[in-house]
């Protein structure tokens, strides 16, 4: 897998952890993150079941796993978050999750004591004594217990499904697969627009989300599938390109 961060200084960190060259060709390709704060971690969606082993490496060389204190669900679905059953086996780490899943993300052995359920208007989450990240509603986008996160120090907005982007797989057999980042915006669309006009379901929930975070100060867009937007400009692309999308019922 690679490993690449992302935003880094004396005591905090974002990284990311994807494109795993290995895994099963029938395995969907997702995007992990790590934010560490004062050694305190955080993993944003960890991952399919069958990621564990690759994801659970990666994360052992940049930190210890008694630090990992908390995983953040951006919603119930398995490709990203079904490992949590063995990673609940390895850590005592609450997981994060919008309340409407609870009920969901049991089916992975995760008890109602160990989760902290998040209602839909969002929050600030202390994560530590003096550090907070932002919980964003995104409801609907595709789950209707969406939830975005928004690190004030780095100025990265996790956005979970939106802004996945479906890259082809031999991608990650090439040297081109190596980047993680959008370079060609226009070239990036056709891995974006079919899965954005068919599972993203409201046109409502859209423009709400985007006058929700453009007020946000985002240097970066780090979804949880595909190339990350990285820069003011590519983020604005991505913002101007989806508010012009017809998306759902909207789309045929």
């Amino acid at each position: 897998m690679i490993t690449e961060t992302l935003y880094e200084d004396d005591n905090h960190k974002f990284l990311y952890i994807g494109k795993d060259t290995d895994r099963p060709e029938y395995i969907i390709d997702t995007n992990q993150y790590l934010v560490v704060h004062d050694k305190v971690g955080c993993v944003l969606d960890p991952g399919g079941i069958e990621m564990f082993s690759a994801v659970s490496s990666s994360l052992a060389g940049e930190i210890r796993m008694s630090d990992v204190k908390y995983f953040f669900c951006s919603h119930q679905d398995p490709d990203v978050n079904s490992s949590l059953a063995l990673w609940i086996s390895i850590t005592d780490a609450k997981v994060i999750i919008d309340r409407i899943w609870s009920t969901f993300i049991t089916h992975y052995g995760v008890q109602p004591s160990n989760m902290i359920m998040i209602e839909d208007n969002g929050m600030k989450f202390n994560m530590t004594k003096d550090y907070s990240f932002e919980i964003i509603p995104a409801h609907y986008l595709h789950s209707p217990g969406h939830l975005n996160l928004y690190d004030p120090i780095s100025k990265i907005l996790f956005s979970g499904d939106i802004g996945a982007g479906l890259m082809p797989k031999e991608d990650l057999k090439t040297k081109k697969g190596r980047n993680i980042f959008v370079n060609n915006f226009n070239d990036h669309i056709k891995y974006m627009e079919w899965f954005h006009q068919r599972f993203m379901g409201s046109m409502e929930a859209k423009k709400a989300w985007i006058e929700r975070v453009s007020k946000l100060d985002i240097e970066t867009i780090a979804p949880q599938h595909g190339l990350i937007f990285k820069g003011k400009d590519m983020v604005n692309n991505f913002l101007n390109w989806f508010d012009s999308l017809k998306v759902g019922l909207y789309s045929k």
